[in-house]
């Protein structure tokens, strides 16, 4: 019985059990637009568990082939330490994400996002050509973005208004349906 107790405090006093809940705790206090989701993650690795503490919040989705424009409201979004947020453009690739990549380059469409805080000053403002930002998956939908575009720090407390434009050009990406999302570490 000892062992059992002793195992049980070992794991809540464990780092991963603290940075995990303190997460929770701020994603229930999230107010504002879109869903938000806790991607937060642990992964044990040679007698150790690494710990990824996280958040999604996912937007209405919207057709490829039509321009979009979006205001959303964000209050209380989540903090992680000194790591910033990133909005990506997100899809889930039609075929397959093998002949995504290969259409990369002549996709012709772009999407601009604005952070404003809740008196309409501009905090951060960018324009991604989809073409040539950054493509990821981790075998989920792809994300599109550019680091030094399409990263944010929120502040604890603080309101604030994305606005996001999106204009397909010829050559929108090769899915029917996009949607942006804020996301900060964790699992996907």
């Amino acid at each position: 019985m000892k062992r059992v107790l002793l195992i049980l405090l070992c794991l809540l006093l464990n780092g991963c059990v603290i940075g995990n809940l303190s997460m929770w705790i701020q994603v229930r206090q999230y107010s504002g637009d879109g869903i938000i989701y806790n991607s937060s993650s642990s992964i044990p690795i040679v007698g150790a568990l690494i710990c990824w503490p996280g958040y999604r919040i996912e937007f209405p989705r919207f057709q490829s082939d039509r321009p979009y424009e979006a205001s959303y409201r964000l209050s209380h979004v989540p903090q992680r330490g000194r790591n910033p947020a990133i909005i990506y453009l997100r899809f889930t690739p039609q075929p397959n994400w093998v002949g995504a990549l290969k259409t990369q380059n002549s996709v012709t469409a772009v999407f601009r996002i604005i952070l404003e805080n809740a008196e309409g000053r501009i905090l951060h403002s960018a324009e991604l050509p989809i073409a040539t930002s950054g493509w990821t998956s981790a075998g989920g939908p792809f994300g599109v973005y550019e680091l030094q575009k399409s990263e944010f720090f929120f502040e604890p407390h603080k309101s604030y208004i994305l606005r996001v434009s999106y204009v397909p050009g010829e050559v929108p990406p090769p899915a029917d349906e996009l949607y942006f999302s804020i996301e900060n570490q964790g699992s996907k």
